[in-house]
């Protein structure tokens, strides 16, 4: 025990907090990162008291005192610790980024020394153009040349690892991912080159990157998909590319709105829209549709119904639109199509209350998932599921609750696992009902820990 924390208690008195609301907060943001913790009151007395914290508590409690008074917080000015090791310098390089995170990945370290979901980095960014945001490092060039078979070799890597996220679940090979992108990917970008051949790597290493931050964020390591997506970010600046840039935003508008941020939300849906409002041809519409669907949820979760429709409605036109030949392309960076589309019309339904219109959309969803999309379809079930439940359908629930368990064993996924536990726990209310016991008794096997 050292001396007391005078720093912490100032930042409280500040803060306007008692012991026991610094706890709960902390215990929040500890869920948005993968950690189950019961603070209360007496935690905050034994830090008072002059206990240092293990991380990440030292940078959870940091971000909650900064949330609340809206100005940067750091565990060192709050007396209870240096920063965790994960980069959250905005100037760091995004290539000695990837190397960090990846051996965070593999020392097991992730949750305790992944730094928190910080809102000051989302703050941070802002629409195309972002040269202001981040200063690319001079790198010496060393290395074998990278030549154009490496690229064509990154890019058929590229698919097999979307391809393994969308039928298995981020959970299933974003450690094999990180690795690729650390001792691989970053290794050759600094390689001697042609300037096309390095720009073509640097578009394969930013969605790889984007992608490893989607699989954390699918497996709710949300600090660490927060981080992967800074750096997709910082790449995307480096290769003055604006659409792999606003895809970027993308994602990170959706992950604040499923923390429960959506004015942050808002903020980066916006924030992408505008990046590619001057791209002209080069973005096809089921492209630029891929914006305002999220730009509608956000909208709504705010409470902003126009805005909202108006988003969703020029996003099914764009969608409406595309040519056949966008519809059966590859697998995209953030890709979209008419059942991602339906996904965000089923949320915007249900924000505003229409909950029969959610359900429907939602069931379209289902039906236009294609069979690689397994992890997508599942979670789709489950939401339907949810809503199904919340109209006191309990036998179409349960029908939708079993097509997502008929997907979930083949997922890894910490997002199906969640869906899962939310189901049953609801469920159970309803175990007299001979169908609902049953589910509940195959949920309870599906979900056992192996071994």
């Amino acid at each position: 025990m050292g001396r007391t924390n005078e720093a912490l208690r100032e930042l409280l008195v500040e803060a306007r907090w008692t012991g026991d609301a610094l706890a709960r907060q902390v215990n929040v943001l500890a869920q948005e990162i993968g950690l189950s913790t019961r603070l209360d009151r007496r935690s905050v007395s034994h830090w008072l008291a002059g206990r240092r914290p293990r991380a990440p508590l030292p940078d959870l409690i940091a971000e909650a005192l900064a949330r609340r008074l809206g100005q940067p917080v750091t565990a060192a000015s709050a007396g209870l610790s240096t920063p965790a090791v994960a980069p959250a310098d905005p100037k760091a390089d995004p290539l000695d980024m990837l190397v960090l995170l990846c051996k965070l990945t593999e020392s097991g370290q992730e949750t305790g020394q992944g730094g928190v979901y910080s809102l000051a980095d989302v703050a941070g960014v802002h629409a195309w153009p972002a040269d202001d945001l981040f200063q690319p490092p001079f790198r010496e060039a060393r290395g074998p040349r990278l030549e154009p078979e490496h690229v064509v070799a990154a890019q058929q890597m590229a698919q097999v690892f979307k391809g393994a996220d969308s039928v298995f679940g981020g959970g299933y090979a974003r450690a094999a991912l990180a690795r690729y992108l650390a001792y691989d990917i970053a290794p050759r970008l600094c390689a001697p080159a042609r300037r096309e051949t390095r720009r073509r790597m640097f578009s394969v290493a930013t969605e790889l990157a984007y992608l490893c931050g989607f699989m954390c964020f699918d497996d709710e390591q949300n600090a660490l998909a927060q981080r992967y997506y800074i750096a997709a970010l910082k790449l995307s600046i480096e290769n003055e590319d604006p659409l792999a840039y606003a895809v970027t935003l993308r994602a990170m508008s959706v992950q604040a709105r499923a923390l429960g941020h959506v004015r942050e939300a808002l903020y980066l849906a916006e924030a992408a829209v505008a990046s590619v409002r001057d791209c002209g041809s080069e973005v096809s519409d089921l492209r630029r549709a891929a914006f305002y669907g999220p730009l509608a949820v956000a909208a709504a979760a705010q409470g902003d119904r126009e805005a909202a429709l108006a988003a969703l409605s020029c996003a099914e036109r764009l969608v409406g639109g595309a040519a056949a030949a966008e519809v059966g392309e590859p697998r995209q960076l953030g890709r979209y199509h008419a059942a991602s589309h339906a996904y965000q019309e089923a949320a915007v339904r249900a924000l505003f209350g229409d909950r029969s219109g959610a359900i429907r959309n939602l069931s379209e969803s289902v039906r236009r998932r294609s069979a690689d999309e397994r992890r997508s379809r599942a979670i789709t079930l489950a939401g339907l599921a949810e809503l199904h439940l919340d109209q006191g359908h309990l036998d179409e629930s349960i029908a939708a609750c079993h097509a997502f368990i008929d997907d979930y064993p083949q997922l890894r996924s910490s997002r199906a696992q969640t869906a899962l536990n939310h189901l049953t726990a609801r469920l159970r209310a309803h175990a007299g009902h001979h169908s609902a016991r049953q589910l509940l008794v195959r949920a309870a096997a599906v979900s056992r820990p192996a071994g």
